[in-house]
């Protein structure tokens, strides 16, 4: 059967919609004048801040004294004080400690380590200057004291040749074979300081200027007088001193030698970065005039000054052991003529220049010897004989010209071209 809605029932849908749709409408008229108020209340809040930030720029320009800024507020002190640390909870916290960690323990102990090290340093180099100046200032004395008494000892001597009053004594010593020596003043001052004074070295000019020494049986490498002074104390510098096995003027109780003299004379020395004992003879091989403005050393015994001139200068190595090795050092006496000359024209091959000073057999020879920077184990050799009775000491020392085929040692061609030739012209010394 066929569902029929009524009329009264159709009406009354209708009018519910209409209801919803009134509702709904005002509602929303509702929310836009709330919106419209709030929107309003935010303008006049904005508005308002506006005049009153205005006012206040005003204010602020017409009545300044008003708006001054306030003093901040005081910082309450703390009622604890910091205690202070005293010196020696300074000086503990240094050390390690109870409580450190193994990073902090070590630390601390490199930091001490260093101090030490640092302290042990300046002690070593404080004695290192201490010992170069009490050196300079004792040998400064001994050698004022020493040309004192010898200049006029040789003065005396001089007047008294001149004068004539020596003739008698001349004539007398000129028929006895042995001579007699009489002991210098100023050597006679030496030995009573020192009895083991051979006589005094100098050249002039120049820093070396010292008493020469002499101790019995000297051991190779550990020689007496390497590290002590004219006293015999401990000494950086040492002293110059001639080679043990060498004889110079020993003259005995009956004032005549007691033995003759070492053919070559080998004298020692450091050479000090002061330029003292031989420092200043590394300039021979640095310094392309030095040797012609320095070409005489004085070597004066305790009973006669005598003058050598330098003939040549080389440089060795101490250990060398190979086919350059040249043991100077051992070179003293002579067996014969042909070991002199094989001698002196080895040295004439190795020297830095070329002198003209002639050298004969039956010659008096002086080797001085110190190291050099050359290499590690270098030894400048500076090499002299003694001026002839008669011959002028400085002829043959002018116009010396370098040597263009230097016979080096073997470790000195590890680091530098070998241009050594041996069939080389070559002009040597002797007949």
């Amino acid at each position: 059967m066929a569902e029929h809605i009524t009329p009264s029932a159709s009406s009354s849908a209708t009018t519910s919609s209409e209801s919803e749709q009134v509702k709904h409408q005002k509602m929303n008229a509702i929310r836009s004048s709330l919106q419209k108020l709030e929107e309003a209340e935010e303008e006049a809040l904005l508005q308002q801040r506006i005049a009153a930030n205005i006012q206040l720029a005003r204010d602020k320009k017409a009545f300044p004294e008003r708006f001054q800024p306030k003093a901040p507020l005081p910082v309450k002190k703390s009622h604890k004080r910091k205690k202070k640390r005293t010196k020696r909870q300074i000086l503990r916290d240094l050390f390690p400690k109870r409580g450190d960690g193994f990073g902090e323990i070590m630390r601390k102990c490199i930091f001490w380590i260093s101090i030490l090290v640092f302290g042990a340093c300046l002690v070593l180099i404080g004695q290192y200057l201490l010992d170069l100046w009490k050196s300079k200032n004792l040998y400064e004395q001994i050698g004022n004291s020493y040309h004192q008494a010898t200049t006029q000892v040789i003065t005396e001597q001089t007047m008294s040749e001149e004068t004539g009053e020596n003739s008698t004594e001349a004539a007398t010593e000129s028929t006895t074979e042995a001579k007699h020596y009489t002991k210098m003043e100023g050597a006679a001052s030496l030995l009573e300081i020192n009895p083991e004074v051979a006589g005094y070295i100098s050249i002039p000019d120049t820093e070396v200027d010292y008493p020469l020494m002499q101790h019995p049986n000297d051991v190779e490498g550990d020689e007496y007088y390497l590290y002590r002074d004219l006293y015999g104390n401990h000494s950086q510098n040492g002293s110059i001193f001639l080679d043990s096995r060498c004889h110079f003027d020993v003259v005995g109780e009956d004032g005549t030698l007691a033995v003759p003299n070492s053919d070559n004379l080998i004298v020692y020395g450091h050479n000090m970065r002061d330029r003292s004992m031989f420092g200043s003879l590394r300039d021979y091989k640095s310094d392309a005039n030095y040797y012609d403005v320095h070409p005489l050393i004085f070597l004066n015994s305790n009973y006669e000054t005598y003058v050598f001139k330098i003939y040549a200068y080389f440089i060795a190595d101490a250990e060398d052991t190979t086919e350059t090795r040249f043991d100077y050092w051992n070179r003293i006496d002579f067996a014969d003529e042909t070991a002199f000359y094989d001698y002196v024209n080895e040295v004439k091959r190795r020297t830095l220049r070329n002198t003209n000073i002639d050298v004969q057999y039956g010659d008096q020879l002086l080797t001085l010897s110190t190291c050099n920077s050359a290499f590690q184990t270098a030894r400048l050799v500076i090499c002299a004989r003694m001026v002839r009775e008669g011959e002028d000491p400085y002829e043959g020392t002018t116009g010396s010209t370098p040597n263009t085929n230097i016979k080096w040692p073997s470790v000195y061609y590890l680091g530098n071209e070998n241009t050594y030739d041996p069939n080389a012209p070559f002009i040597p010394y002797g007949p």
